[in-house]
């Protein structure tokens, strides 16, 4: 006899799909039913998990920047190299996630902050300050290890390291496409982006 799928199996499936709509289409422009027969259910089902759309736009940030944190934080609990090749690593999965489909999350989310303030405290308090904290996490350990100069401030430091990146991936969804004269690669800026880190780190 086929195993019956529990309902509560059902709204990862529904978040996935609720991503992908919400940034192809825009939060505004998608309705929950879209989103029910995007994921292959009925149409009240995503009712049954989330409130409102707001709820289910919690559930879609989660889904796409959760899992690639906590693989972030475990990457650097097991690291075994210098701090520079660490941030090496944590830039190079920021871009992973950039250039996956998730990636649109950021720009959906800076878009809509001022319309749902409740959804923007929410990735502030729950995801922005993991983000900012993988950042700290390597400053502090190329300290420690005289691998980078003494930074008087790391925390603002590591907003000032993490920032560039979000907004590259903003830009590149927003304002890129429409300027004629932007010839500036992925890997043009994000080998730009480690030189210049780099050399303000060392000793």
């Amino acid at each position: 006899m086929p195993r019956t799928r529990r309902p509560e199996d059902r709204a990862p499936e529904i978040a996935r799909a609720a991503l992908e709509l919400f940034v192809t289409r825009g939060f505004a422009a998608t309705k929950l039913e879209d989103v029910a027969k995007a994921a292959s259910v009925s149409k009240g089902l995503p009712y049954l998990y989330f409130k409102n759309k707001e709820e289910l736009f919690k559930a879609v940030i989660t889904e796409a920047i959760g899992g690639p944190l906590a693989e972030a934080s475990d990457m650097i609990d097991h690291f075994q190299g210098t701090s520079e090749d660490l941030l090496r690593e944590l830039v190079l999965g920021f871009r992973a996630f950039e250039e996956s489909p998730a990636g649109g999350v950021v720009k959906l989310i800076l878009a809509e902050a001022g319309n749902f303030p409740d959804v923007a405290r929410f990735f502030c308090a729950h995801f922005d300050l993991r983000g900012r904290e993988l950042f700290i996490r390597a400053l502090r350990r190329g300290v420690q290890r005289k691998e980078f100069r003494q930074i008087e401030d790391i925390e603002t430091t590591a907003i000032i390291l993490a920032q560039p990146l979000a907004m590259f991936s903003v830009w590149k969804r927003s304002l890129a496409p429409y300027d004629p004269t932007n010839t500036l690669s992925s890997d043009q800026f994000y080998a730009a982006y480690l030189d210049f880190i780099f050399k303000g780190l060392r000793p």
